[in-house]
């Protein structure tokens, strides 16, 4: 059904004129029209893929809908009104004909279901003029007295319990009889309880969209579950929406007896600076009757099969967690033959439990399988339980960021950081002091780094692989730029930390050499041993209290407070998504009174800045852009499909355990320095009954019908890499040796884990599909971060963003696993090797959601990709996961999904 468009009639223009000659006052007539707005919403329901709804000649989508955890979203939209006023994004209240995008209770909300932020007077949701327009506002929640101009009204949120953060205003006065004090979400009452209390940074989702010239606008926001967002409640069994609402300039209501002309003057007054086109005005039915609503569904929160007593559980790392949480719900149905549980833990302790007696448990031990990345050590308690090490998934560490040009410099996400080994190792040792160093005006200098630059930004070394950052946010940040990373014992430090020391330069600066321009190794830290798995906070320097010191901070630690600590890698994700710092910072209380330490205020938009170390599944969750990190060959690589799969090639084996380990130092150009493969520590003996069959068949399934891309329930989600034929067939055996308990672990394997196999049909490629991504020997296509020309001429050298060329598979389409006929994985035109199965880029952003296009089928598959170059995402599988005919077709798309999508992440 068509929306009700306006009709300007004749009458309503002679009437304005009317009374435009009677008042004087008027600048210009405002829109006048009788036509009475109908409720008529555009709806969609969810889905893993980008879902689009269309009003006439508008559009607006959302990335995806369905299966959804606590996780990043974009919105975009074409063919709205550009919006108006507004200088940038830190001037919000004087913005015209914004997009509101909110997300709301229930698949059906009322305004009163919607999570949006306070509604106080001077900010941007002050109140709205309801009976200006029609349909006039019919709601109770009148923001003060009727006044003969017209009334104002504030919409509530309904908190969880039906109540309303609103009140009964208290002026005794019979004037004001019926009109509401309606509390900003997160306001406090005079005794310091929050009216709504899970009103956070953290919970903050609402968004103010900017609409360019051309109508185009976009917004990125984070959808809540009830586990953070209670009072909305959203999960698996209580849907929500997110609800888009566009401001427009919706037409006065003519005078006349019901309206008389002091509202007409009022509403043409609003007309003449655009007011009523303030974001406030997104519950004016007119414009929440043009409202598009995106339904959306949750995947389930559980970690155990609860209603099963046959789960193989499994302790670990949180490398593991996202595949983990998609692969859980399908092997609790009663359909499955063992159910699944897992336990998110740090590595190290994993193992420990491995090795723990309990004498309650069937086994006799605390844990049955450990996910790690670092086998057990032969003296180790749990040598005794003979382990053996099944691949599970193969993903990363990565420094993931939340930081933005300024607005001088356009605004919007930087869309590239160049890391090298120096430069981490200088965060990871607190070596940036903020504003206390030797030339800060007066201010103490931190004696363990007192000539350092303040931050990330004014450090010339960082400079010059990254010559924007003078244009960034952050670049007068007095704390000094915090990496958020956990204290505590893990693989992913480990890993790190190898990376680091594997770098000659790190490895000197670390020891105490100064870099090139002088920066030296926070005193602290100097001669810090390396690799290692854990991590501490050593600069505990005190401020003096000197006069002119702000008020708090004598006696506290800057650095101490300005770290980011956080206890799981979600954590940091999550932070770095809301862009609400973890540090510290002493805060005067609200009756002058000194101080409280408190976590600071969530950074906003224009002025975001965070990074965080954490895993590549938990970056694609939360939307955040990955650093590029620099590998051994000297290039920039961010982590994809492609350069997890160069990350792996050609990995070592440790004798002892069976484990391959990326190879530092011989990864090819275009490896990622931090690829990581997690495995399951399993015991060749010690279990009993039923379990060896139990956790045999568990990782039988998890490598094989759990490597299947997708973003439904069972498949491996964004963030990994489908494990290789030879990791899959060494991770078989560990399972035979399972089954049997009779203590014999399977030899380690003697295979490359992603086996060159180049076809003797090809010749090399000399040009990287689809351009960007220069090659450091001039063999890269297009334009990269330094790179020119189109047919491979590159002078961007080592600082190129993902150099090389892109492996270019030029073989038959080999079969999936367990499939009748499988054939080896399959190389690549320049003879480099390729993972096993289906190729699908690390980032969300740049593949979309799932390999759902393939129910169209082959044929149809290679219609659409002649013509159009890409294939439709929009399509949900053509089976369930593990189906047969499902894996056949998946794995028949090797080719054909290797050719047309890159591993690379969009870097806007």
């Amino acid at each position: 059904m068509r929306p009700i468009r306006p009709r300007r009639r004749v009458t309503a223009l002679v009437a304005a004129a009317f009374l435009f000659a009677l008042s004087g006052s008027f600048a210009a007539a405002a829109p006048q029209d009788e036509t009475v707005p109908q409720d008529n919403p555009v709806v969609a329901e969810p889905s893993v893929s980008a879902t689009t709804l269309t009003r006439g000649s508008s559009t607006v989508t959302v990335s995806r809908t369905a299966n959804l955890t606590r996780q990043m979203v974009t919105v975009s939209w074409t063919g709205m009104q550009p919006s108006e006023g507004s200088t940038g994004v830190s001037d919000i209240v004087n913005l015209r004909n914004a997009v509101m995008v909110m997300q709301c209770r229930g698949t059906n909300p009322s305004r009163e279901d919607c999570w949006v932020a306070s509604q106080t007077t001077g900010d941007p949701f002050s109140a709205f003029w309801g009976d200006h327009y029609l349909p006039a506002e019919p709601s109770q929640w009148k923001a003060y007295r009727s006044l003969p101009t017209g009334q104002q009204y504030r919409i509530p949120f309904k908190k969880a319990d039906g109540t309303y953060n609103a009140d009964p205003w208290p002026n005794s006065d019979p004037i004001w009889a019926g009109a509401f004090v309606v509390h900003g979400l997160g306001q406090k009452d005079g005794g310091g309880k929050s009216y709504v209390d899970d009103y956070t940074p953290g919970t903050a989702n609402q968004r103010i969209g900017i609409t360019l010239a051309g109508g185009t606008g976009q917004a990125q926001t984070w959808v809540n579950t009830k586990a953070e967002n209670p009072n909305l409640g959203c999960s698996g069994t209580s849907p929500c929406s997110i609800v888009v609402v566009p401001v427009k300039d919706r037409a006065c209501r003519a005078a006349s007896t019901d309206y008389p002309e002091a509202k007409a003057k009022q509403c043409a007054n609003l007309a003449k600076n655009g007011a009523n086109r303030a974001p406030g005005y997104w519950p004016l039915l007119a414009n929440w009757y043009e409202r598009y609503v995106f339904k959306l569904s949750f995947a389930p929160t559980a970690t155990t099969c609860d209603q099963r007593s046959d789960s193989a559980g499994f302790l670990g790392s949180e490398l593991m967690a996202e595949a983990m949480r998609s692969w859980l719900p399908v092997r609790c149905q009663k359909s499955s033959p063992e159910g699944l549980d897992y336990i998110r833990g740090w590595e190290p302790d994993s193992r420990r439990q491995f090795g723990q007696s309990d004498p309650i448990a069937t086994s006799g031990y605390a844990a049955d399988a450990a996910v790690v990345s670092e086998p057990s050590s032969a003296e180790d308690p749990e040598a005794a339980r003979k382990p053996a090490y099944a691949p599970i998934g193969i993903s990363g560490f990565a420094i993931g960021y939340n930081w933005e040009r300024n607005e001088a410099a356009g605004g919007g996400t930087v869309p590239d950081i160049k890391l090298n080994q120096r430069l981490v190792a200088k965060l990871l040792t607190q070596s940036y002091p903020g504003m206390y160093r030797a030339d800060s005006n007066g201010k103490p200098p931190n004696p363990n780094a007192p000539t350092n630059p303040a931050n990330l930004l004014t450090d010339p070394e960082f400079v010059q692989v990254n010559p924007q950052a003078a244009q960034w946010a952050g670049l007068s940040d007095s704390v000094g730029t915090q990496l958020a990373l956990p204290v505590a014992n893990t693989d992913v430090m480990l890993a790190l930390t190898r990376w680091i020391w594997s770098d000659p330069s790190a490895r000197a600066f670390l020891q105490g050499k100064p870099d090139p321009w002088g920066t030296t190794v926070n005193k602290t830290y100097r001669s810090w041993p390396l690799p290692r798995s854990d991590y501490q906070l050593n600069d505990g320097w005190a401020i003096p209290d000197v006069p002119g010191l702000s008020v708090g901070w004598a006696g506290e630690s800057p650095q101490e407070l300005g770290a980011q600590t956080i206890d799981s890698w979600a954590r940091g994700a999550d932070a770095a998504m809301t862009a609400w710092p973890l540090n510290q910072a002493p805060t005067v209380l609200s009756n002058n009174t000194c101080c409280q330490i408190k976590r600071v205020d969530a950074q906003q938009a224009g002025f975001r800045h965070m990074m965080i170390l954490s895993t590549t599944s938990e970056v694609e969750k939360a939307g955040l852009q990955y650093a590029s990190l620099q590998n051994a060959q000297g290039a920039f690589v961010k982590p994809s499909t492609e350069s997890l799969t160069y990350g792996i090639d050609g990995a070592t084996v440790d004798k002892g355990s069976g484990m391959w380990r990326p190879d530092l130092t011989k990864m090819d150009i275009r490896g990622y320095p931090g690829t990581m493969i997690s495995y399951a520590e399993v015991p060749t003996t010690s279990l009993k009954g039923a379990e060896p069959k139990r956790y045999a068949d568990t990782l039988r399934w998890m490598t094989t019908e759990g490597q299947v891309y997708g973003s439904d329930p069972g498949n491996l989600p964004d963030g990994y890499l489908a494990l290789t034929e030879p990791m899959q067939t060494q991770a078989a055996k560990v399972a035979d040796a399972v089954e049997a308990q009779n203590g014999t672990p399977p030899p380690p394997p003697t295979q490359n884990p992603v086996p060159d196999k180049p076809n003797p049909t090809s010749t090399p490629s000399t040009n990287a599909p689809g351009g960007g991504q220069g090659s450091n020997t001039g063999n890269g296509a297009g334009t990269g971060n330094n790179g020119n020309g189109a047919n491979g001429n590159n002078n961007g050298g080592n600082t190129n963003n993902n150099t090389g060329t892109t492996p270019n598979p030029t073989e038959s389409p080999s079969a999936g696993p367990n499939t009748p006929g499988a054939t080896p994985s399959t190389g690549s035109a320049s003879g480099k090797p390729q993972a096993q199965g289906t190729i699908k880029p690390v980032s969300a952003t740049t593949q979309g959601d799932s390999l759902g296009w393939l129910s169209w089928g082959i044929p149809a598959f290679l219609i659409a990709g002649l013509v159009a170059g890409v294939a439709s995402p929009g399509i949900r599988l053509i089976a369930t996961p593990g189906h047969p005919v499902r894996r056949g077709v998946v794995a028949g798309a090797t080719y054909l999904s290797g050719l047309f999508r890159r591993g690379r992440r969009r870097n806007n």
